[in-house]
């Protein structure tokens, strides 16, 4: 249990570093479209190789295969955002938009599947309206007291990113939710992934190819080093599951505390400063991603237990039947 929380730690840490490495690329002058870019090539690389190595690598559904390519999307378009906002505004309320997204796919669930609406999840939801509340009235405030010639463009274009990063965000993992639904085989997953981060360098790549973005040896190096972080937090959280550390307990620390990471990394790596509403939106924000964290954990272990007992080896993988 003590090695288990440990490595939970470390995919906190993993995770956190993740957030402030993706503002230090900015810092360095890395193009946002050209480091997701990588990232993603790097993921996908990375998922082709662990597809190879199953008995039928790339035997997908094609309704598994149409739910991961819609995921993808939203993926690379929740992260560029991501990227491209904090150009101009704050890491640390960027990396909390990222994680509070959560609350979006916990509602969609809330009709597709009937699951319960718990006062957990009541108190969470209402962390989160009170949380964007503050946020968007502490930009605004900030906006205010810059000397900028555009302010009012500038503010609008952070609006729309930060909405793109709530509605996109916590829906692009949903797939893995649907797909365990549907019963079909545990291996699956790798397939599913890979065609997730195809779709998504897809989504960044095409356009770039168009607009003819050249890339550097910058954005390759800060991107492999984002493509580890991101893979490290994973392998963590789930090793420290596999160590018998509650999903009560896995979750919340993981995520909760990479916002917590990021927060202090704006804060003193970075200079950024939190007026008083802002601070407060985080805040509200931290408590309501560590609620939804706690809330979500029962629907999770269930879906995993269905994928576990229903995925047969005999189970047919083009019908999931």
């Amino acid at each position: 249990m003590n090695s288990g929380i440990l490595v939970c730690f470390l995919g906190t840490l993993s995770f956190g570093l993740l957030g402030c490495t993706s503002k230090a690329a900015e810092r360095r002058n890395c193009q946002a479209s050209a480091l997701v870019l990588m990232i993603y090539v790097w993921a996908t690389l990375v998922m082709l190789i662990r597809s190879a190595g199953l008995p039928s690598p790339f035997s997908l559904p094609l309704k598994a295969a149409a739910v991961s390519v819609a995921c993808g999307i939203c993926s690379a378009l929740a992260y560029y955002a991501f990227q491209f906002s904090i150009g101009f505004g704050k890491v640390s309320v960027g990396w909390l938009m990222m994680n509070i997204s959560s609350a979006i796919p916990a509602i969609v669930s809330l009709f597709v599947y009937g699951e319960k609406l718990t006062r957990l999840k009541v108190l969470a939801f209402c962390l989160v309206l009170v949380a964007l509340y503050l946020i968007f009235r502490g930009r605004r405030a900030e906006t205010r007291s810059e000397t900028s010639s555009t302010p009012g463009a500038m503010q609008t274009k952070w609006y729309l990113l930060m909405l793109v990063i709530l509605l996109t965000n916590g829906m692009s993992s949903y797939g893995l939710k649907v797909i365990a639904a549907w019963g079909l085989p545990e291996t699956t997953k790798f397939p599913y992934l890979t065609v997730w981060y195809a779709a998504g360098l897809a989504t960044i790549g095409v356009p770039i190819l168009f607009q003819r973005v050249r890339i550097t040896v910058r954005e390759v190096g800060w991107s492999s080093i984002m493509a580890a972080l991101s893979l490290g937090g994973q392998i963590a959280m789930a090793v420290a599951l596999k160590l018998n550390v509650p999903g009560h307990v896995v979750f919340p620390i993981a995520i909760g505390g990479s916002v917590f990471i990021v927060i202090l990394g704006g804060l003193f790596l970075f200079g950024e400063r939190l007026n008083g509403l802002t601070a407060g939106g985080v805040s509200f924000g931290l408590a309501a991603i560590i609620l939804l964290s706690l809330s979500s954990v029962p629907t999770e272990r269930k879906d995993y237990q269905i994928w576990r007992t229903r995925a047969q080896p005999t189970r047919s993988m083009e019908t999931g039947r």
